[in-house]
């Protein structure tokens, strides 16, 4: 499902760019282009382009087509806590960007803030925006995504709700590509159509302090990005909590609580599914339905290798099955410091020999407290007690 996602959003966001030019020039289907207005000067009606900061007085409801168009660098739309409303009805047979509640292409500088954006196909399309700040904003029931970004750098997006979208079209909440150093913090993000966040090709960018509920998919999904970082963020009730492709990334700090009751493949709180040089340190899991957190590589579905990753201090209290794997197809995983109690089956489960396990803890789970394969690295220091199996550890000492 995570693949397909990717080509939908991909393709919507090719057959918009391809259009983009015609942004420039005719304000957007049937829309006008507003030049040197005031503030409190004239209103833009739907499908306009503003060309100076705008401040709107009243809502914008029902829009046939797009609601705002951004037409110029430095600018503000500010919704001054009004609704931009689509008419719930899709737009067909057009040539341009069609059917978005505000349209950014390829401006600098542009803040957009204080209101509500919701029944269009895509709440907000920003792409190729640099040093720009999305904020404040109620992204709600668009029929894809709340808010799409693409190509964009050097922006902020902060304090959005993003709720309900996609609901009939498996589509997350956000969706960012090809990016790189954003800042997305303090966040809604909650009871999408499958995911919170679905993030590809994204470098050097930071995910801070958001909340992500109710997802049924994924909490974030970030699907090969490089140095990037997640940490203090809130996650309850998604499929999975995070899910990591790429290098350099660091999870850190994160609390992560599952419902045991996920269907299907889904249930892990953090999956590291590829890239080298990866740090998960500090998080709390509690209460997934597969287990805490897993290492593991795709290789035969496209993915890159799992190798040279570290998995550090982090507690992992009641899974179903696991509360920390390492499975057969990572490799030189570094495992250190970790807390696993009251798994299913095992606290620790090791299955690739080139792992080296210290200092690690693992209490009351229901099989073994850390169960690893012959060959693997002891580096000492690991304790296990009161697990269901009497032996309490294989291939370490503890």
């Amino acid at each position: 499902m995570k693949r397909s996602i990717l080509a939908a959003a991909a393709a919507s966001l090719g057959a918009l760019a391809v259009a983009s030019p015609a942004l420039s020039t005719n304000g957007g289907a049937n829309g006008r282009i507003l030049h040197n207005q005031q503030v409190s000067g004239p209103q833009p009606s739907c499908g306009d382009t503003i060309t100076v900061s705008t401040k709107l007085v009243t809502d914008l409801v029902n829009c046939p087509n797009n609601g705002i168009v951004i037409g110029a660098d430095d600018i503000t739309l500010d919704l001054n806590g009004h609704v931009i409303d689509g008419d719930d009805a899709g737009f067909s047979d057009c040539s341009e960007v069609c059917d978005i509640g505000i349209v950014d292409f390829d401006h600098r500088g542009v803040v957009i803030k204080g209101g509500k954006v919701g029944e269009f196909t895509f709440g907000a399309l920003i792409v190729g925006a640099s040093d720009s700040h999305i904020t404040r904003l109620a992204l709600k029931e668009n029929l894809f995504s709340g808010l799409l970004v693409a190509e964009s750098t050097r922006s902020e997006f902060d304090g959005l709700s993003v709720s309900g979208n996609g609901l009939t079209t498996d589509q997350a909440g956000i969706d960012v590509f090809d990016s790189h150093d954003l800042t997305l913090a303090g966040n809604d993000v909650f009871a999408n159509g499958d995911i919170g966040f679905f993030v590809s090709g994204l470098d050097d960018s930071r995910f801070e302090e958001n909340s992500v509920a109710d997802n049924p998919e994924t909490g974030i999904l970030l699907d090969h990005g490089n140095g990037n970082t997640f940490s203090r963020n809130r996650f309850s009730n998604n499929g999975d909590g995070i899910v990591v492709s790429g290098d350099a990334n660091t999870v850190v700090g994160n609390r992560l609580s599952g419902s045991l009751e996920c269907p299907g493949e889904c249930g892990f709180g953090i999956s590291l599914e590829g890239g080298t040089g990866n740090l998960i340190e500090q998080n709390t899991v509690l209460g997934f339905h597969q287990g805490g957190i897993r290492a593991a590589a795709f290789e035969e579905f496209g993915g890159p290798p799992t190798t040279g990753n570290t998995i550090s201090r982090n507690l992992i209290r009641r899974q179903a099955v696991d509360g920390l794997l390492i499975e057969a197809t990572a490799a030189d995983t570094l495992v250190e410091r970790n807390v696993a109690i009251g798994a299913g089956d095992d606290g620790i489960d090791i299955d690739n020999a080139a792992t080296t396990l210290g200092g690690n803890v693992a209490c009351g789970n229901d099989d073994l407290g850390i169960e690893a394969v012959s060959g693997v690295t002891d580096g000492g220091g690991n304790h296990a007690a009161a697990n269901g199996n009497p032996a309490q550890c294989t291939n370490v000492a503890c």
